[in-house]
Formats: C-alpha cells, structure tokens, sequence
C-alpha cells in the first residue's frame, strides 16, 4: 500500500513555492490515493493536472500499482486547514460546535486561536441583530461554507 507520509512530503515539495495549499491526502486499501488541494482563488483543473502528473512522476508503479485522483476537497466538504478558513474570510460558514449547537454567519476573522463569526439574529418586527462570537479551533467539530442559492 502506498505510503501517506511518503506521498505527502512529495507534496511538500511540489506545492512549495506555488499558490496551492494541502488539503488532504488519503490512501484506502485499494491503493487509491485521493488527494485534494485549493488556493485562496480556487483550484483549476490545470492545476489538479499539474500536481498529478509532478507526484505521479514521483511514485513507483513498477513497485506497486495505484490509482491517484488530484482534485479540489469541493464546496461543501468541511475544513480540514487553517488555510480553508483563511479563504472563507468574509463569506458565510457553517459551523457546528463539539457541544452540537450549530452556528451560521459569516467568518469575519481568524488567528492560530481560533475564528471571529458574526451570526444575524432576527427579532419580532422584522428587525435583525448582528452579533460576534469568538469561537476556539478547540471548540469546533467541523466548519464550512455555507452555500445558498
């Protein structure tokens, strides 16, 4: 089986410098190896081609075979990196806390600490009330977008 550690720190190697972040990497037991990677613009397929073919060349099919899948985790995937909250600056999240309540604002700031969500809050009248809450990475259970149409 494939080596996640190993597949990973060629990763390393090929994002650095470049615009792209990790997001993920994982290897099942069918030797399928997923990875998924973004930037604060967006992953384009040339990008997922580019990266693929850069960390295909450094696997070994002669030692063992693989299938590999290069593409972006996809909008309602969770966050699984700082830099996906990043991103998401300025835009609405879900977020549901390990106590289960689940929050939906918009992201307005963050730190290694945690994030800054805003939540609006209807009252009777038509009237709504802004509110900020300063929510520790510790205290998340998953977060993301919030996609409305």
């Amino acid at each position: 089986m494939a080596d996640q550690h190993m597949i990973e720190h060629h990763l390393d190697g090929i994002l650095a410098g470049k615009d792209i972040f990790l997001v993920g990497v994982n290897v099942d037991n069918n030797n399928k190896i997923v990875v998924h990677i973004d930037t604060p613009e967006g992953i384009s397929i040339d990008d997922c081609v580019r990266v693929s073919r850069e960390l295909e060349g450094k696997l070994d099919r002669e030692r063992e075979d693989f299938a590999l899948e290069v593409s972006s985790p996809g909008l309602d995937a969770p966050f699984r990196v700082f830099e996906q909250y990043r991103k998401n600056v300025g835009k609405n999240i879900t977020v549901v806390r390990k106590d289960g309540e689940k929050l939906e604002g918009v992201l307005k700031d963050l730190d290694e600490k945690g994030i800054v969500l805003e939540i609006i809050m209807s009252k009777k009248g038509g009237q709504k009330d802004q509110m900020q809450t300063k929510l520790p990475f510790a205290e998340i259970k998953s977060a993301r977008a919030s996609i409305k149409f």
